[in-house]
């Protein structure tokens, strides 16, 4: 089983890195500049509706189902407990069932989940195998809920086009990219609208050589004006993760980014 999770594990990467991802602004030419603002959605993220008709644990991993990445009730020949930890009102809630099928007050505990806040799912369970022993084993994954209205730059798409184009793009000077090169400058929308957590992204990976370049990229995201929150429900706002790229917009490293 183990052989086969990592398997799907290896799939998932490859399938990540050749379906395009979902972008906030489409991908613009300036000069020959490419560039673009998308989010960085975590790997695992269900809509309040799909979590209000939740019943049993595959219907907290239907996203992943297609790859069968974090759980799999196949896997399973019994279950020894199934532990649903999220946090309401600022307090840890948690609640033990004994299979894969949610207690009223597991169902209870994901429906009222604060805004923002993840759904832990903790599984002991004894796997389906030829062996004549089995030991124990844990299954931990956890579960993100989809704010109803993304984060949006004040005065839409084409204004933060605009900014990031006379405030960033056409700073930089002519021949510091390379066909090749790709920088990234990570960010957070907080629940005020304030652009917070302005950084440039870094990896194990080369991506661009000039400090000069990320300096300006990231002065401009920084200086960037306020945008509309991402709202999770009416009057309840979140934070939410983008990411601000340029360059090479075929890097598999621009793909990475969103697989947080």
């Amino acid at each position: 089983m183990i052989k086969t999770f990592l398997t799907k594990w290896s799939i998932l990467i490859l399938t990540t890195l050749v379906i395009p991802q979902h972008t906030f602004a489409q991908d613009i030419l300036s000069g020959e500049l490419r560039f673009e603002v998308r989010k960085v959605d975590p790997p695992l993220a269900l809509t309040q509706q799909q979590i209000e008709e939740a019943q049993r644990l595959a219907d907290l991993n239907n996203e992943a189902n297609e790859l069968d990445l974090y759980f799999k009730p196949s896997w399973i020949r019994s279950y020894v407990s199934v532990e649903i930890v999220a946090t309401h009102q600022g307090k840890q809630r948690k609640e033990v069932g004994k299979n894969d099928i949610l207690t009223r007050e597991q169902k209870e505990i994901i429906q009222n989940a604060d805004a923002g806040t993840p759904i832990a799912v903790h599984i002991q369970y004894l796997p389906e195998n030829t062996l004549s022993h089995n030991d124990v084993k844990t299954l931990d994954f956890e579960v993100n809920v989809k704010p109803l209205r993304d984060a949006r730059y004040a005065g839409g798409d084409q204004k933060l086009k605009d900014y990031l184009a006379s405030n960033a793009i056409d700073k930089i000077p002519e021949g510091s990219f390379l066909p090749a090169d790709f920088a990234a400058v990570q960010f957070t929308i907080n629940e005020s609208g304030k652009v917070v957590d302005a950084h440039v992204f870094e990896s194990g990976f080369h991506l661009h050589p000039h400090d000069k370049v990320n300096g300006i990229l990231l002065e401009a995201v920084r200086q960037m004006p306020s945008w509309e929150p991402a709202e999770f429900c009416k009057g309840t706002t979140i934070s939410q993760n983008y990411v601000f790229v340029v360059g090479n917009l075929e890097s598999c490293l621009n793909n990475l980014i969103s697989f947080r």
